[in-house]
Formats: structure tokens, C-alpha cells, sequence
């Protein structure tokens, strides 16, 4: 089990640190102890092996002592992010038949309705800077409920109840349920297991990533992600790394902490790592010590890529960023770069070892090299299933006749001769333009190349004629965004799509400049509200533009 792991692997070392938070550290041997507490705990309250335990929380040490808690118990965790839509909170905890639930209180009143709504027998509000020598001077919110309780309280609750022993372990035993949304913006429950965990932990160090003990990993992804609690929490923490812990998803802070605390690993998005190219935020300070900066769940340009590395490169750092590919349906990882490989630019890197990755038409006939199609996985680290839905469960997974079983990501991409997985997006992020399929990040992917756009996302919008056309949304850079005149910079950024694809129908006649994307309850872009928008569109005829390219190709 999971417990197991990180126990066997530390009992010997119980005086190196585990955790850091907020100016306090914790080393194994406390580390060890808060586990236990936690185990009387939830057992005096009495949840047992194959039980569901509730959490809407981020990423401090209290998910850290109830992660290991439930595996040691045998119960599973289902950790719900506080952005999903209080009736499906609700009702994932009803169907779990979960008898507690811990809220970190910054999330207690986002989801108040939807705990109400749960009819819980148990509630404990977790303060969020409960392990931090910070909590004497925050404020602390009042209970409302007379089943509430806050997480000391649990703590002291559990105080004499018997340290039983730790379940053993069984081939695909239930360990946690984590979160994905879809374009419908709806969260799906993953089940896994302790081998979906086990055998991608153990696959990072043949993989080539220095996961020595005594170094820092900043620990940033939300564990209701499966990378969150996996790759960010599990992986380091059984190899004796240490987890720095900051539960806000901001840049500045991120930026901040890995310079001031000299941490050597993180797996962070494209986002965050974007902070680094910000002189107001690095000003004149190094950091030599970061040794493998991962990014991965967004797209991250060639372009940007540079940008990002230069910058790393003049304070000091030699590491370049490296990223990474996967899905929550496969346990975290499927492949990823390491340093000690020259991967192409534009690629996501080779799979872990034990993970075929295998690209497919819509025939389910596997493509050779370099052939784009259906991105497959063959992995140990996957889902057991999608939570209460078995009909999502039978059309993700695919068995081929020499009985692999393979899971459909959804995804569509390339392998090229070395092995090298290049994604390219969403099997189901297109638009039908005069009868073709048009997949819009092949749009995207030219108007980005255009130094003056930070960002760019491709969708169908419907005309009043009923058709689909394509629409897209910039955001440019700050330092041109006052000064570019937008129209001739749209023109050239049509002329550039025609140019690669020589196809009127792949350029794009509407446009919205924006500063920002509008987001959905499930933290990924609202797609149905940018369809929607009707103010400050610009049309510009593709049409026009080409007939004077043709004027001039004839002069």
C-alpha cells in the first residue's frame, strides 16, 4: 500500500524533513505520528477498510495525514475540488456513503449549500494554516452546524482510541477518487488504486529522474488531480524528498518560494512557470538549485519554451523546462522529457517505462510513425474505473484482439521514430467548415508563432445562417497590447494560417481580443460562454486579403 511505501522507505530516517509549511517543518518522525492520530481518528469515528472519507481541501499537511490515514485504514479517499457544482458534491457524497467530510475553511462557505444538501454525519473544518506557526494570528471562523467540528478537535477525538494494525495489501484495492472535467464542465469521479500509485512512483527513477534523498519539491497541484497526490506528494515523499507546501495556485508566490526556499523540483503549468520571464518578480536573484522543472496540463509553444529556459539560463540555471503528458483516467504521467535526453521541440517526451503509448485511426487500427491519429495507453497506472458511471467506464477503455487493454485519452498526436509523443489536442476540439473537419488547434498552433499574442483559443461559433465558423479569441501581449494596430495584425495572422495550410476554409473571419478567458465551474475555459459572446467581435473577410496577395504574387 501507499503507507507501506513511504514507511519502509523512511522508518530509517525519521529526523530528515517530510514537510515544509509556512515557516514550520516536519520531519518523519512527526510526519509518522500525525498519521496515526489521524488513523485513531477516523476510526473512532468510525470509518473502516473499503469506507468513502469526503474532502474538499488543498494541499497542506492535513490532506497529507488523511491520504496516508485511508490507505493505512483500507478506506478510500474522495477528494472533490470546491469548483464543482454543489448538487453533484452532494450527490458524490451520498452515493460514497460517506460519513465525514473535511473542508479546509476558505472553501467552507463556496460550498456550504452543497454540504447541507449531503445530509453528513460529521463535518471538520480544517483551518488552513492549522500546521503553521502562523495559525495564532489567523482568524478563526465560526461553526454553524452542531455536527461541525474543527480538525483538532477530531484529533483529540481519536486520542485514545487503539492503534489497530495497517491493512495489507490487495491487488487492486480502491485508494482514492479524484476529479477531471470535460467540455460538458461536468466533474468525472476516477477510482484508483495503490498499484496506479506504486507503479508510477516506481517508474521516475528508471526514467531517469534524479528522485535522490534530501532535496525539495514544491508541491502546487491541487489533490483533486491525481498528479496532485501522486506525482507531487507520494512520488517525493517515498523517496525521501522533501514537500514544500503552499496551497495557493498563484504565480507570484510560486515564483517567490522557489527562489527564496531553493527547491529543486516542481511540476507546475505553463502558467505558473511563466512568473520567471516577470523581472518585477525575479529582479536580480538566481536559482542554480532547480534541477527539474516540469510543466504539463497546458500547452506550452516552442516559442515559450525558449523564452522560459533563456530566462533560466541568465539567472544561473542550467536545467531546462520539461514537459510532461497525462490524465487523471491513467494515474498521472504517461510520458515525459528528462534531462538526460535531447527530446524535439513540440514533444510531451517518451513514456515511463511499463506504458505503451500507441496511436490509432477511428477504425482502431494502429498508425506507424509520425501518422497523426487517436492517442492509446497501455498502462499498470490507470483508473480502475470512472465513480458510478460504468457506461463512461466501458467507452474509455478498448480491448484489441492480442488482449491489450488500452484507454482512449481522447487526445490526438503523433509518435516519431524515437519514441517521442507529440499531442496535439483534443480529439473533439473541432469546427465543420463547409463540410470539412477542421480541428482548431491546428489554427491555433500558427496564430501563437505571432510574437505579439500570449495566447489563443480556436471554437465554433454559429452563424445566423446556422453554419459553424471559426472563432477566435486573442489575448496579446502586454507590452503590444496598447500599441499594435489590431486589424493589420489580425490580416497577418490570416495570411500566415493560409500561408501554411493554403485553405481558405482553415483561416478564420471573427475575432474577439480579450485580456482574459472567462472560466467555468470546473476551472478550464468556458467554451459555451465565449460562443455566446456577441460584443466586440471583429469580422475581417479572408477573401479581400487574398486577392492581394495574388496582386502581388502576379507583379
Amino acid at each position: 500500500t501507499v503507507y507501506e511505501e513511504i514507511y519502509v522507505n523512511n522508518a530509517k530516517y525519521k529526523n530528515d524533513l517530510a514537510i515544509e509549511f509556512f515557516g514550520t517543518k516536519i520531519n518523519y518522525k512527526n510526519f509518522f505520528k500525525n498519521i496515526y492520530s489521524t488513523v485513531k481518528a477516523l476510526r473512532e469515528y468510525g470509518v473502516k477498510k473499503g469506507d468513502y472519507v469526503s474532502f474538499c481541501i488543498a494541499g497542506i499537511p492535513e490532506t497529507a495525514y488523511a491520504f496516508y490515514a485511508c490507505s493505512y485504514i483500507g478506506a478510500v479517499g474522495n477528494f472533490m475540488t470546491p469548483n464543482m457544482y454543489l448538487d453533484d458534491m452532494a450527490n458524490n457524497i451520498k452515493i460514497s456513503e460517506s460519513k465525514i467530510l473535511f473542508v479546509m475553511d476558505k472553501f467552507y462557505e463556496k460550498v456550504q449549500d452543497g454540504i447541507e444538501k449531503s445530509e453528513l454525519e460529521n463535518v471538520v473544518v480544517v483551518p488552513t494554516l492549522n500546521s503553521s506557526i502562523l495559525k495564532f494570528i489567523s482568524p478563526k471562523m465560526k461553526l454553524q452546524k452542531s455536527n461541525e467540528l474543527f480538525w483538532n478537535q477530531f484529533i483529540k477525538d481519536g486520542k485514545h482510541h487503539k492503534l489497530e494494525e495497517q491493512v495489507s495489501y490487495e491487488k487492486d484495492m480502491p485508494l482514492v477518487v479524484v476529479y477531471s472535467s470535460g467540455t460538458t464542465g461536468r466533474y468525472k469521479g476516477i477510482l484508483l488504486s495503490n498499484d496506479s500509485f506504486q507503479n508510477s512512483i516506481h517508474a521516475y527513477p528508471a526514467s531517469g529522474v534524479d528522485v535522490s534523498r534530501g532535496q525539495k519539491f514544491y508541491q502546487i497541484i491541487p489533490p483533486w488531480v491525481s498528479t496532485g497526490l501522486s506525482t507531487s506528494l507520494h512520488l517525493p515523499l517515498t523517496y525521501g524528498t522533501s514537500v514544500f507546501m503552499d496551497p495557493r495556485f498563484e504565480r507570484e508566490p510560486f515564483v517567490k518560494n522557489i527562489i527564496n526556499h531553493k527547491i529543486n523540483y516542481a511540476v507546475a503549468t505553463t502558467t505558473m512557470y511563466e512568473g520567471f520571464l516577470d523581472e518585477s518578480l525575479v529582479k536580480d536573484k538566481t536559482w542554480p538549485f532547480i534541477n527539474y522543472p516540469f510543466q504539463g496540463g497546458e500547452a506550452l509553444s516552442k516559442e515559450k519554451a525558449e523564452k522560459i529556459n533563456k530566462a533560466f539560463l541568465e539567472h544561473g540555471c542550467s536545467a531546462k523546462i520539461r514537459t510532461a503528458y497525462g490524465q487523471c483516467e491513467c494515474g498521472a504521467a504517461i510520458v515525459t522529457q528528462t534531462q538526460k535526453i535531447n527530446h524535439p521541440a513540440g514533444s510531451s517526451g517518451i513514456p515511463l517505462p511499463g506504458i505503451n503509448v500507441g496511436i490509432f485511426d477511428e477504425g482502431k487500427n494502429e498508425l506507424g510513425y509520425n501518422m497523426r491519429g487517436n492517442i492509446y495507453v497501455n498502462t499498470p497506472c490507470g483508473m480502475l474505473k470512472y465513480f458510478n458511471n460504468d457506461e463512461l467506464t466501458q467507452n474509455y477503455f478498448y480491448v484489441d484482439n492480442n488482449g491489450v487493454k488500452w484507454s482512449l485519452t481522447g487526445d490526438i498526436g503523433y509518435i516519431d521514430e524515437n519514441g517521442n509523443l507529440f499531442v496535439e489536442g483534443r480529439s473533439n476540439d473541432y469546427t465543420i467548415v463547409n463540410g470539412n473537419k477542421i480541428y482548431n488547434f491546428d489554427i491555433e498552433k500558427i496564430v501563437l508563432k505571432n510574437e505579439s499574442v500570449k495566447d489563443c483559443d480556436v471554437i465554433a461559433k454559429t452563424n445566423d445562417r446556422n453554419e459553424q465558423q471559426l472563432f477566435a479569441n486573442i489575448i496579446y501581449e502586454e507590452k503590444y497590447a496598447d500599441d499594435i494596430d489590431i486589424q493589420e495584425n489580425l490580416k497577418e495572422i490570416q495570411k500566415s494560417i493560409y500561408e501554411e495550410y493554403g485553405d481558405l476554409s482553415m483561416v478564420p473571419n471573427l475575432f474577439k481580443i480579450r485580456k482574459e478567458f472567462p472560466c467555468a465551474m470546473s476551472g478550464k475555459r468556458d467554451i459555451k460562454k465565449m460562443q455566446a459572446d456577441e460584443e466586440g467581435l471583429i469580422s475581417l473577410d479572408i477573401n479581400k486579403i487574398i486577392n492581394q496577395k495574388i496582386k502581388i504574387r502576379k507583379i
